[in-house]
C-alpha cells in the first residue's frame, strides 16, 4: 500500500537530433515559458530562461554557486549549447514538495522559504545520483520554483564529454535522489539527540535507582524466575547454539520473547511505552515522506525485532555464565552433600539473575540511544 509521498521526483530526458527533427536545447526553455507557443527550434540552453523566470524562480544555482551573475549565466548556457552540439542528452528532473511537510521540517516558515537548505539538498541528491550512474562528466544547474501550489526544484543535466547513448536512468538512482533530499531536509539527528538526552538524564537515571531496588524484588516475581529456569532447562547441549538467531534456538525464541516481555513489564513498562511512541513517530514520518506504507511498517517491525534479539542474547549470555558456574561447582567436593549443593546452586542462580538484569539494562539502553534514521538511510541508499 502506498500513500501520496511528501517528496516526489519526476524525470524525463531529451535526445538531440537534426535541427529539423528535434527541438534545439536553447529554445526549449522558451517553449516551456510560453506554453501556448510551440517552436521547433528549441535549444538546451534556453531551458534556463524558463528555470530562472523571475515570476517563477529566484534564479539559477549550480554545484558551486547559489546565484549566478551574468557572466556565469552565459557560461552555463554555452556549456549546454556545446553539450547539445556534441550529442549530449538533456536530463530534466523536477523535485516537488508537499508544503505541509516543508513546514514540518522547518524549510517553510510563515511563507518564508529557506532556499539555502533546498539548494544544498538538491546538490546532495544530484551528486549522489550522478555517482551512482557513473556520470562523471555531467554538468547540471537548478532553480527553485514557486509558481504552483507546491514548491519545487527544476534540475537540468548534460554531459560535456563521453556522452552516453541511453537516457534512461536506473529507478534506484532516482530513489537515491529522493532519499538524499529527505535526509538533507529532515535529518532526525536533532530529534534523536533530544530523545537521547531525555533517556540519559531522566529515564536512565531513574532506571539506575530502580535497578538497585530490584535486588529484593526478584523474590517478588517468581513467574520471571520460572520462565528463566524453563528456558535454561530446554537449551540445546551445544552451547555454540546459545545465540538468539542460531538454528538451535528456533524452538525457544518465542519463550525468550515472552521472558523479555515480562522483564520489561516489571522493570521498564513506562520506558518501553515511550520507546514505542518514539518509534511510531519515526515510522509515521517515514510513511509521510516516502509514501511507502509497507516499507515503513517493516522498518518498525525490524526495530522491535532488534530489541527482542538483543534482549534474548542478554538472557542467553547469562545462561552461559550460569552453566559455567554450575559446572565448576559440581567439581567441588563440597557439592557431594545434597543440601549444601542445592543451597549453592540456588545462590549461583540468584547471582546470575542479578547479572542478567544488569546486562539487559545495558542492552535496552543501547537500543534506545541508537539513531533510528541511520538504518532508514541505508535501506533506501542500497534499495532494500
Amino acid at each position: 500500500m502506498r500513500e501520496t509521498p511528501s517528496v516526489v521526483i519526476k524525470s524525463k530526458f531529451k535526445i538531440p537530433g537534426t535541427k529539423k527533427k528535434s527541438r534545439r536545447y536553447t529554445t526549449y526553455l522558451d517553449y516551456i515559458n510560453r506554453p501556448d507557443a510551440k517552436d521547433s527550434r528549441e535549444q538546451f540552453e534556453s531551458y534556463h530562461d524558463y528555470m530562472e523566470d523571475k515570476m517563477k524562480s529566484s534564479g539559477l544555482f549550480t554545484r558551486e554557486d547559489d546565484r549566478l551573475n551574468d557572466e556565469k549565466r552565459r557560461a552555463v548556457r554555452d556549456i549546454f549549447k556545446l553539450a547539445q552540439e556534441n550529442g549530449s542528452i538533456l536530463w530534466q528532473d523536477v523535485i516537488s514538495f508537499d508544503n505541509a511537510w516543508l513546514r514540518e521540517t522547518g524549510v517553510l516558515h510563515d511563507d518564508l522559504v529557506d532556499e539555502k537548505r533546498l539548494i544544498q539538498a538538491t546538490r546532495n541528491a544530484v551528486d549522489s545520483m550522478l555517482r551512482k550512474e557513473k556520470m562523471v562528466h555531467a554538468y547540471w544547474t537548478g532553480a527553485v520554483h514557486y509558481n504552483t501550489d507546491n514548491i519545487h526544484v527544476h534540475v537540468a543535466i548534460v554531459e560535456t564529454s563521453h556522452m552516453r547513448e541511453r537516457g534512461k536512468r536506473k529507478p534506484k538512482s532516482i530513489e537515491l535522489m529522493k532519499s538524499k533530499v529527505i535526509h538533507s531536509l529532515a535529518d532526525r539527528t536533532k530529534e534523536q539527540e533530544k530523545l537521547n538526552a531525555f533517556i540519559r538524564d531522566e529515564l536512565v537515571a531513574h532506571k539506575r535507582n530502580r535497578k538497585i531496588q530490584t535486588l529484593p524484588n526478584r523474590v517478588l516475581h517468581p513467574a520471571l524466575v520460572r520462565q528463566f529456569k524453563d528456558i535454561y532447562e530446554r537449551l540445546p547441549e551445544d552451547k555454540r547454539q546459545w545465540r538468539y538467531n542460531m538454528n538451535g534456538m528456533q524452538a525457544l525464541r518465542e519463550s525468550l520473547d515472552r521472558l523479555t516481555d515480562r522483564y520489561i513489564d516489571i522493570h521498564f513498562k513506562s520506558e518501553f511505552q515511550a520507546f514505542n511512541e518514539r518509534l511510531e513517530q519515526e515510522v509515521s514520518f517515514y510513511r509521510r515522506s516516502y509514501g511507502d506504507t509497507e516499507k515503513a511498517e517493516r522498518y518498525g517491525t525490524t526495530k522491535r525485532q532488534d530489541l527482542y534479539t538483543r534482549m534474548g542474547n542478554a538472557i542467553l549470555f547469562e545462561m552461559r555464565d550460569l552453566s559455567k558456574e554450575q559446572a565448576t561447582c559440581e567439581k567441588n567436593e563440597s557439592y557431594k552433600h545434597p543440601v549444601r549443593r542445592a543451597f549453592n546452586q540456588q545462590k549461583i542462580f540468584n547471582e546470575s539473575l542479578y547479572r542478567i538484569e544488569r546486562h539487559m539494562n545495558d542492552e535496552f539502553e543501547h537500543l534506545k540511544n541508537q539513531r533510528a534514521f541511520e538504518q532508514l538511510e541505508r535501506d533506501i541508499e542500497y534499495g532494500k
